[in-house]
């Protein structure tokens, strides 16, 4: 028996098999276009932490200061 909840709207649901669910983990096709939709609008989104590094001084405009 697999339980779970809606990601999307947290209704409850319990199942047999996961084949018994197509749109698992989501209680409905709705409720799995909806979450699709939000990481397309943007709603959703992953973190990034991610810095950009600061480029490396150019040698020769070293060379041009002496």
């Amino acid at each position: 028996m697999i339980r779970g909840r809606c990601p999307t709207c947290a209704k409850k649901f319990e199942i047999e098999s996961i084949d018994k669910l197509p749109s698992f983990p989501f209680c409905s096709d709705r409720c799995r276009l909806v979450d699709l939709g939000r990481w397309i609008d943007g709603t959703y989104a992953v973190p990034d932490d991610v810095t950009t590094p600061t480029p490396a001084p150019n040698p020769s405009e070293d060379e041009a200061d002496d």
